[in-house]
């Protein structure tokens, strides 16, 4: 696994909107579950102030992040706030969690298609916004999605949105796209989406 020293993503306008997001979208949820699951969690900032403020809605949170470094940041800030039911790890994406039924995803995901140049730099930045730093981050998330295990919030830009938009049109059963936070941010459009599979809604009409 590599390991990038003394680089974490900290808290952006697009952190903020993403948390805001979760904690609007919480409040006014009655669903309870299994895992809340934050993919990419950099310093921490989402997934503690979501189990500060929304404990029991879940029975664990974990936070997964590519970058090591940031991995080990969550898990202090985390024990700094007295939180002792989150568990941070280093992988990719999910690929050390097992299963995942039941469970809320988040995950600002990184925006910026990278040129080979940048890729091959050696800047740890890159990990935390080339969408492509190891392949298409969002094919990875199309992946996830496909084994219907969950729920998710995702943070995407414009050409992102677009993407899942196409992806998921294929997908059976289909998937609903609610964007509930969108913002133009410096060059492009950024939205926070809630995906819910068309089989677990319940319409009472």
């Amino acid at each position: 696994m590599a390991y990038f020293p003394d680089f974490i993503y900290r808290p952006s306008d697009d952190t903020y909107q993403t948390l805001n997001v979760v904690l609007a979208f919480l409040r006014i949820s009655k669903h309870q579950y299994e895992y809340f699951i934050e993919i990419g969690s950099g310093s921490g900032y989402i997934i503690v102030n979501v189990a500060k403020l929304h404990g029991s809605h879940f029975k664990r949170f974990i936070a997964t992040d590519l970058n090591c470094t940031a991995a080990k940041e969550t898990a202090k800030y985390a024990s700094d706030e007295g939180l002792n039911n989150v568990d941070s790890m280093c992988c990719n994406l999910v690929d050390c969690l097992r299963p995942l039924g039941g469970s809320l995803i988040v995950f600002n995901t990184p925006y910026l298609m990278c040129s080979e140049d940048e890729l091959s730099s050696g800047d740890p930045a890159y990990v935390s916004i080339c969408r492509n730093y190891r392949g298409d981050v969002l094919i990875g998330v199309i992946n996830i999605i496909k084994s219907g295990c969950c729920e998710f919030i995702l943070t995407v830009s414009g050409d992102g949105l677009e993407f899942m938009e196409s992806s998921l049109r294929s997908f059976k059963p289909l998937y609903f796209i609610d964007i509930i936070g969108n913002t133009h941010m410096m060059f492009e459009d950024v939205a926070t989406i809630h995906l819910t599979r068309l089989t677990n809604l319940n319409v009472n009409v």
